[in-house]
């Protein structure tokens, strides 16, 4: 049975990490509402990723407080089975088929006192909803580049996470696979989840939901992705890019806590979880 979903399932208040005595992420508060889909983005090396892992909670925090679905980040054993997570890097055996990888994946997860015509339908399900049907059999090292990152997401999506994490799942894809992707993902949040990814990508942030941009360790935007532009006053993501290079981190991050997009968006959803 889908595990139920809070009003609030990602809720992240001033977290924190450092690696050593440099801070990669410095004081995040971000909350996220069932059925959104969230896009971070930033330049190379801004952390995106590195709060992608504080935000699944696979990687411990150096301050601050995480709760999933009303369970604080320390207690991780308890939402292990709300969570998937797809990293940059293939998590698949190459040399099986894409049933075979669906199908053990999925008995390493229950074990294997479930029937088989149960483990039969999950794989089957997945293949379906992510178009893989005509290319159970082939290997996955004969698949295009798309096709195989729909395995991996595959992968983790035969457990129906509620919770789904991905790190720059549309890399090395020309732009009709990464809009396809990128759909499909963004109706999958609307089906009970929450569903955050990092991408470098520009084309199809307007898909998101929620947009988070975050710059040298710092959230310097949290909120709508079509109000992006105008909030940093450009005209558009690529030249968003080239402005904020030039300015101090923590002077963006200063500036979008004072700004009305703050207080209009993310304000009220920290105050309504305030007690959380």
């Amino acid at each position: 049975m889908p595990l139920e979903l809070t009003k609030y399932p990602v809720i992240a208040k001033s977290i924190s990490f450092k690696a050593g005595l440099k801070h990669i992420i410095q004081d995040v508060s971000l909350v996220l509402e069932k059925n959104e889909f969230a896009g971070m983005i930033g330049g190379s090396g801004s952390g995106k990723t590195t709060l992608l892992t504080c935000l699944s909670g696979i990687r411990d925090l150096s301050g601050g407080r995480l709760v999933l679905n009303g369970i604080p980040g320390k207690e991780k054993d308890k939402f292990r089975s709300l969570i998937g997570y797809v990293p940059q890097d293939d998590i698949v055996h190459k040399t099986l088929s894409v049933e075979r990888a669906l199908y053990y994946s999925f008995l390493l997860r229950v074990g294997d006192d479930m029937e088989r015509e149960k483990i039969d339908y999950a794989v089957n399900k997945v293949l379906y909803h992510l178009d893989l049907t005509e290319h159970r059999n082939k290997k996955i090292s004969s698949l295009s580049g798309g096709q195989r990152k729909r395995v991996n997401i595959g992968v983790e999506l035969l457990h129906s996470p509620p919770l789904f994490f991905l790190d720059e799942p549309t890399a090395g894809l020309d732009p009709g696979l990464e809009r396809q992707l990128m759909k499909m993902l963004a109706k999958m949040a609307r089906q009970d989840r929450v569903i955050v990814l990092t991408t470098h990508l520009m084309q199809n942030v307007r898909l998101f939901d929620v947009l988070v941009f975050v710059h040298k360790g710092r959230m310097i935007y949290c909120g709508p992705s079509e109000h992006v532009t105008a909030y940093f006053k450009v005209h558009d993501l690529v030249e968003l890019f080239e402005k904020i290079s030039r300015i101090d981190p923590e002077r963006l991050q200063g500036a979008f806590l004072r700004s009305e997009v703050y207080r209009a968006f993310l304000a009220p959803r920290l105050n309504a979880c305030a007690n959380v």
